[in-house]
């Protein structure tokens, strides 16, 4: 398409980023960038105190700018107060305004923001547009909006509403990652803001099908970190009720934290944990290998807005085994099977008929459809055109 946004210059302000995740505004910044926008990323990155503990206290204690994959990247690193949420919330929002005033004096105003995520990054979007007048739109990546599990519904306390409501009731535009997001949005909007669904970017050049060759043994894969909201505790008990019944099946993990006490609790009690083959972490080229060489990805996630990980497993052309965190227009009957949450034996049963029924897939076509959904010429078209309205019409 032509691109009438060049002189145009687009600030994305994450609620996380690197180190703490984020990939998601990285890629979709590159990939905005290679359509000829100008691109500058605003990254006040929050270090969790559980984590780091005094490594905390060596990152850097002043903003700074780099140039990090092509993308000029404005940066501080926010200790986190432990909790103490609204503490956190005033105190990073604060800080992010001050990193933004840093940015502004060298740069000049960007002509609009886009935040990841009202959680927080849209509340600092809003006060910044409250200071200088510059519209902002949001994507909403948080998967508790999407009310799954108790997990999710717990993830909203009193205290959010009031700066959930400004973030979201004074943008341009709210972007849900998927449909099953926008009933809390609305929740929260005190007046109509438009809503428009557009996937997470996938790289689905570099995430690319290639045909598997059938053998005897089956081989799931799931590609997440240890944490309560992935579900582990879902998970092995199903693998292992799998294994009961079915010989040659294997489960690969790919991810870290799993010296974690409470996941080697889990794993004690897996009877058939010798059939469990943990990877570790692995960078892209790495997740792709072993993506390549699985059967099917499951995922028994509490909470999601839209996994990446199912969508990089499916570009490659892997059905999938998930539960109802992922969103229906993903994963469909021709894709996989989707699960109640928290449900060992309905996850069980999905991962048994996926192995009887794996012939009755076409693992080209899954790949074709996470393209047309999440590739990076779709997703980029759809957020240009929403700029160029909000640009446009702006008073």
């Amino acid at each position: 398409m032509s691109n009438p946004l060049k002189p145009y210059r687009i600030l994305q302000l994450p609620s996380w980023y690197l180190p703490e995740g984020g990939e998601f505004c990285r890629d979709q910044s590159l990939f905005l960038k290679r359509k000829g926008l100008e691109v500058h990323i605003l990254a006040n990155v929050a270090l969790p105190w559980k984590k780091y503990k005094l490594k905390a206290l060596t990152f850097p204690w002043h903003s700074f700018e780099s140039m990090e994959d092509g993308l000029l990247t404005f940066r501080y690193y926010y200790r986190r107060i432990p909790k103490l949420d609204k503490a956190n919330i005033l105190a990073w929002s604060k800080q992010t305004m001050n990193l933004f005033d840093e940015y502004v004096k060298i740069y000049g105003k960007p002509d609009l923001i886009h935040a990841h995520s009202c959680m927080w990054g849209g509340y600092a979007a809003y006060l910044i547009k409250q200071k200088y007048d510059i519209p902002y739109v949001i994507t909403e990546h948080r998967g508790r909006f999407g009310l799954r599990s108790t997990l999710a519904k717990e993830g909203f306390i009193p205290i959010y509403k009031p700066f959930l409501e400004k973030g979201f009731s004074n943008a341009s535009y709210v972007i849900p990652v998927s449909q099953q997001l926008i009933d809390k949005i609305k929740e929260f909007l005190l007046k109509e803001v438009p809503i428009q669904v557009i996937s997470n970017i996938l790289d689905t050049d570099f995430f690319h099908y290639l045909p598997r060759e059938r053998t005897d043994n089956f081989t799931f894969i799931t590609v997440n970190s240890f944490s309560q909201p992935k579900g582990y505790d879902i998970l092995l008990p199903a693998f292992d009720r799998l294994c009961n019944n079915i010989p040659n099946v294997m489960l690969v993990i790919v991810g870290d934290n799993f010296e974690d006490k409470t996941f080697q609790k889990i794993l004690s009690g897996c009877m058939h944990r010798d059939r469990i083959v943990f990877t570790g972490w692995n960078d892209s080229r790495g997740v792709l290998s072993e993506l390549q060489n699985a059967d099917s990805f499951v995922l028994a996630s509490r909470v999601e807005a839209q996994s990446i990980a199912v969508l990089e497993a499916m570009s490659t052309g892997l059905p999938v085994v998930c539960t109802e965190v992922v969103p229906e227009a993903i994963v469909t009957p021709k894709e996989g099977y989707r699960v109640p949450v928290e449900d060992v034996v309905a996850l069980a049963d999905a991962m048994k008929t996926m192995i009887f029924n794996r012939d009755k897939f076409d693992y080209k076509a899954i790949s074709a459809h996470v393209n047309s959904v999440s590739g990076p010429d779709v997703v980029t078209e759809q957020l240009i055109s929403i700029y160029e309205k909000v640009l446009y019409t702006k008073k």
